[in-house]
């Protein structure tokens, strides 16, 4: 009898660590990876969990050690996907994500990711990017995390597009002097083959992305000229990051 349940103790260790198919194992880990990515992305609890081992630790650099496929699912249940008036969506940054296949049915997924969030009545915004280095390992015949890194989260560095030149004409129609209820007076007006913008003691240039898009070069902020069909610029759009933050009222200026 001894031997009859050694033995099965020895056949349920051999099946919970057996080797991974044959194949392609980079090609298997970044398909779970991908996987768990888009359960996480909808919010798809169960499945999200299936991916992860009973005793992964996930590790974050501003909020700690998380222990255990419980706690980790309960934590994004209620921090990621608590919130019905705010979706987030994680995406890879493209060619970052590298494979390291490591001894005893593990490898290694590291590389970057950008943080997306979507409310109500706004377009999807980039809120932050981070790095991260996964170990998944291969037991009970699936490909499942067991340690997770999530680090170096912050801001994503803005790159400005590229610009455009526009005629001395098309820049003249948009000179003028406009008013916004949170910074006072703007004044519009041309320098050089570009547009300069002052408000008080401030200035800074407006470089052409189209004949009625401007954008500046320290940070994601545009400045979008708007006009009533076949009427003259009457107003700007103030966009950061995509969202429009200001609608500045033109009061005198350049249209004759």
């Amino acid at each position: 009898m001894r031997l009859f349940v050694a033995s099965l103790l020895l056949l349920a260790a051999s099946v919970a660590f057996a080797d991974p198919p044959a194949g392609d194992a980079e090609a298997a880990v970044r398909a779970a990876d991908a996987a768990f990515w888009k359960a996480y992305n909808t919010c798809d609890i169960p499945a999200t969990g299936d991916f992860l081992t009973e005793s992964i630790e996930f590790y974050h650099d501003k909020g700690g050690l998380t222990k255990s496929r419980a706690d980790l699912v309960e934590s994004i249940k209620k921090n990621i996907c608590g919130n019905p008036n705010q979706r987030v969506r994680r995406e890879a940054v493209a060619g970052s994500v590298q494979f390291y296949p490591m001894a005893g049915n593990r490898a290694l997924l590291v590389g970057d990711h950008k943080f997306y969030i979507t409310e109500p009545g706004k377009p999807e915004y980039l809120t932050g990017q981070a790095k991260f280095d996964d170990l998944w390992e291969y037991a009970d015949g699936h490909w499942r995390m067991s340690r997770v890194f999530s680090y170096s989260h912050g801001g994503v560095p803005y790159t400005p597009p590229e610009a455009i030149t526009l005629p001395a004409q098309t820049l003249a129609k948009l000179v003028g002097r406009y008013a916004s209820k949170q910074s006072g007076d703007i004044d519009i007006a041309v320098d050089g083959e570009q547009l300069k913008l002052t408000s008080g003691s401030h200035s800074f240039a407006l470089i052409a992305l189209s004949p009625t898009q401007f954008f500046v070069k320290e940070r994601d902020l545009r400045f979008e000229f708007s006009a009533p069909a076949g009427a003259a610029v009457d107003r700007i759009f103030v966009r950061e990051n995509g969202n429009v933050v200001d609608t500045v009222l033109r009061k005198s200026g350049a249209p004759k």
